[in-house]
Parts: structure tokens; sequence; C-alpha cells
């Protein structure tokens, strides 16, 4: 038999001077032909000489390891690879190639290792007849053309082309089974973040997550994998309902033990026919679109929606941030985290998944209680002089309980400054009065009333006030009122008469009239004004 021609492949000119040294290739029956550096050199190398075994780095410049094999792979050619790499990190990365390459080495190479191996690859090649390599070649196109046309089909099925069932049909992929259901896979670093990952990385990352999603799928019968974009997909044909999250948990642990590798799998719900897949597939990206809310690298199927069932208990916004207010002047510390919770969970609600949405709203609710507090005499922090950097650094962060964490935060420095401000007697009494005012405010409030609850009388309570707060009683008592009464307006569809009776006016007409001097527009031109301006927005 003729002898049998090598390419060696390494970045490195001392790896391939050892390599050329450290077997005797010819008493094996091998002659090297060839010698690359790069990628680009290897692959023209392998159209130059044809090799029959190829010994090379995973990751030259140029085209990796990795590019090179799956050409190999996908042309049918029979080229027996040997990979040569230092990166050990990736402990999946020698059963994943063992896909298409005979082994795997870390450098250094010992010397038994690499003749034991090559001795492997010398028998393999020698068993294998001319005939035997065209009748492999064959099957191999065979079988490639026909994955590749199912995995097209399953991705237009997917898209809603009810007319690829039919072909399915015809191809007999679809299963006498009793449902069909769509999972998707998705790293968690490819979802909104810049990639710590370089390209080389990125595609032995992305060989060796594809390889396990097969193996574990293939062990199934009518079941299939496919892309879409960058994420990875399964069809299930399956007879009972919770067997989809079955295979995903079995599937999120192999990723997570074997890669070291943080993904998300969100799971669709179940249909009762291939035709219908396309809607199990939407209704598996609700899931992982859940992830932002419900944390990274997990199972999320779309059955187990943590807020659907919420919506019974929603309370308004605004009535949640007043209480929340309230138990921040007064320095209650068990209701204001009481209250913050209950506010966090309601915006969660809210937003339906939406990312956005859920920022933006705890966004507005910082600053109008920053806004509360600097009218209670608490002067403004770094996060309300600094808005436009906060809004952008919240909207950076990957879950929405690193939102959570944020607002908590800086509520805790809007206690302290109150805190700090209510460090002597006066100040204290004050936080009092104002804390009344802002609960009882729907309430008939004189001036009278309260001096004598702080047992002063009128005329020394009227001085004591105006000299900590620079107002005149009656005019706070009326920018408290008309800052709630500005919020209903514009967060609830109440009606301004009832808007009126509820800040503590029994005249809406007085009420508008207060409105407009303290806003400059009545509250209907307010409003009207407000949602013009947030649609050009």
């Amino acid at each position: 038999m003729k002898g049998i021609r090598v390419l060696l492949a390494d970045d490195e000119p001392v790896i391939l001077r050892g390599l050329k040294k450290l077997i005797s290739w010819e008493n094996l029956g091998l002659s090297i032909v060839g010698e690359a550096s790069d990628g680009l050199e290897l692959k023209q190398q392998i159209e130059e000489h044809s090799p029959d075994l190829i010994i090379s780095d995973i990751s030259m410049p140029g085209y990796t390891g990795i590019d090179i094999i799956r050409e190999l792979h996908e042309a049918g050619r029979s080229v027996k690879v040997i990979f040569i790499s230092a990166y050990q990190e990736f402990t999946y990365a020698r059963q994943a190639l063992q896909y298409g390459a005979l082994d795997y080495l870390v450098k250094p190479v010992n010397k038994n290792q690499l003749e034991q191996v090559v001795s492997k690859a010398v028998s393999l090649i020698r068993q294998e007849t001319e005939g035997e390599r065209n009748k492999e070649k064959l099957n191999h196109y065979e079988q490639r053309n026909h994955r590749l046309t199912i995995e097209e089909l399953l991705d237009k099925l997917t898209d809603g082309n009810k007319g690829t069932a039919d072909t399915l049909q015809d191809m007999g992929i679809i299963a006498l089974s009793r449902y069909v259901s769509i999972c998707i896979v998705e790293t968690d670093e490819s979802s909104g973040q810049p990639s710590r990952w370089e390209e080389r990385e990125r595609k032995l990352i992305d060989f060796a997550l594809s390889n396990i999603i097969k193996e574990t799928v293939e062990q199934r019968e009518n079941s299939y994998m496919f892309r879409k974009g960058e994420r990875f997909c399964i069809l299930l044909q399956h007879e009972h309902a919770e067997e989809p999250e079955r295979l995903a948990e079995d599937l999120h642990g192999k990723i997570n033990n074997f890669l070291k590798l943080k993904v998300s799998i969100g799971v669709g719900n179940t249909v009762d026919g291939m035709d219908e897949a396309d809607n199990s597939y939407r209704n598996a990206l609700k899931a992982l679109h859940c992830k932002y809310f419900a944390g990274l690298n997990r199972v999320l199927s779309y059955r187990k929606n943590p807020f659907e069932n919420e919506s019974l208990i929603i309370t308004p916004l605004h009535e949640i941030q007043s209480t929340l207010s309230i138990a921040l002047k007064s320095q209650n510390k068990e209701q204001i985290t009481y209250e913050s919770s209950r506010l966090l969970q309601m915006i969660r609600i809210m937003a339906d998944g939406n990312r956005n949405q859920a920022v933006s709203t705890v966004y507005n609710a910082i600053l109008q209680l920053e806004q509360e507090l600097m009218q209670f005499g608490v002067e403004a922090g770094p996060s309300v002089q600094d808005t436009s950097p906060m809004l952008q650094r919240m909207a950076s962060l990957t879950t929405f309980q690193e939102v959570e964490e944020e607002f908590r935060l800086i509520l805790g420095k809007m206690s302290e400054q109150i805190s700090s401000r209510m460090g002597n007697k006066e100040l204290k009494l004050l936080s009092q009065v104002k804390a009344y005012i802002d609960e009882h405010y729907p309430e008939n409030i004189t001036l009278e009333s309260i001096a004598g609850m702080m047992f002063m009388n009128s005329y020394y309570f009227s001085s004591f006030f105006k000299k900590h707060t620079g107002q005149n009683f009656k005019n706070y008592v009326t920018e408290v009122r008309m800052n709630h009464a500005l919020r209903l307006l514009l967060q609830s569809d109440m009606m301004v008469y009832e808007i009126a009776d509820s800040v503590g006016y029994n005249n809406a007409r007085h009420f508008s009239d207060m409105f407009k001097k303290k806003y400059g527009k009545l509250p209907q031109e307010y409003k009207q004004s407000f949602k013009s301006q947030s649609s050009d927005g």
C-alpha cells in the first residue's frame, strides 16, 4: 500500500519542529507531505496534497481547527484528524471533537501518546478500502442533505409556514405522538451584554454546545435539533406533557456540568400537531424572555410563568409610592421594607415581561420619591443630580433582581439622609407634622388643628413651620395636595372631580383653578399635553 500522507499544522515553529522529531514517521509508514503555520495555509495544503492524516493545533489564526474539520466533514472527505491544543478548560471538547476527530492531545505532547494515537490512525486508514471510502462519502452526502432539509423545514414551520408540515409528513418525520413541543436553548452571554469570548473560543463553545444538544436529542425517537440564528431549537414529539421540561432539565444539567456554561432553556407549551409547532415556539420565546425577571441559567417553562396569577392582586402604583413616602418620612423601617417589596413586585407584574418598562418605572419611582423628599427638606442625593447615568446604569444591569438591589440601595441612602436631617428635636417635630400632612391631606387640615396637635399656639406654630420649610403652612398643604393630584391625573383614569375630592377639594372648579396656578394649565389640558409629549418621544 502507498505511504500515508500527513500534514502538520501549528502557528508555533518550535512545535512543528518538535513534532517532526518526536517519533519515527517513516517506520510507521507515514510521510510528511506539508507543514502549515496558520489555518489558511493548512486549507491550501489540504487541497494541494489530499492528506490521509492531519495533526493540527485547534486554535490557529485564519481558520481554527474546528473550521477545518467542519469543512472536511461537510465535504465528506475521509481524512483522519488529531488535534493538539492547550485548551484544557473545555472538558467536554474532547468528547465533542470525537464527532469528527480521531483524538485530542494537550500540549506539551508526550512521545508515547503521539506514537499511540498515530498508530491508531494508521491502522484505521489501512482498514478502509477505496470502495468503503466512496460508500461512506455517498452516505454522508445523503444524510447531510436529508438533515439540512429537515432543519430548513423546521425553521420554516416555526416561522408559521403551515405547508411544511405536509412535506415533513411525506418525509416520514411526523410521528403518531400525542403532543408536539419546542424548546429553545440560549447562552446567557448572547442576550444583551458584550461577549467576553474571542471568536475562536466562541466557535469552540458553539461546536461543543451543538454536539451535547444533538447527543441528548438523538437519544430520543422523533426529536430533532435545528438552528434559528444564534439559538438552538429542539422539536419534541412525545406522549406525556411533562417530557419537554424533563428533557430540558437533563440537558441543562449536562451543559452546566460538562461545559461549565450558563444557558437558559425556554420550554414551549404542548400542542396537538406539527402544524401548531409555531405556537409552541412563540411561547418558548416568551418563557425565555422571562429570564430577565426570573434569573439566568435555568429552565423556564411557559406553563410556569411566575407572574401570570399575580394580576389578581394589582394595587395602583401611586398608592404604594405614597405609603412608601410616608414610611420614609416617619422612619418606619419595617414599613419601608414592606412597601418597597410591594412596589417592586407590582412593577414586575405590570411590566408583563417588558424589560424597558420595568426599568423606566423603577427610575420614575426614584425620581418621584426624591422630589417629595426635597419638598420635605432633604437635599437631593447623587442619584437625582445624576439622573441620566443612573438610568443608563439600571438599563445595563443583567437581571431585574439587580435593578431591585439598586433601588433598595438608593432607598437606604434616602433613609439615611432623612435620619440625619431629623437629628435635632425641632426637626423631628417638623417631620411628624409633614408625615401627618402626607397621610391626611384629603381631610380638612388647618393650621389651628395641627398647632393644637403639637401643643403650640397658632402664631408660634406658623413661625416655627416657616422657619424650617421656607413656606407658610397653607401653601405647603396646597403643594402636597397638588403633587398627589398630578400623580393621579397622569397615572389613573379618574375624572377631574374625582381627583379633586380625593385630594381634599369639595369644589372641582376651585381645584382646577389651584391646579392651573401651580402647573400653568387646567388638569385636562395638562394631561393632553403630557400625552402628546409622550407620543412624540
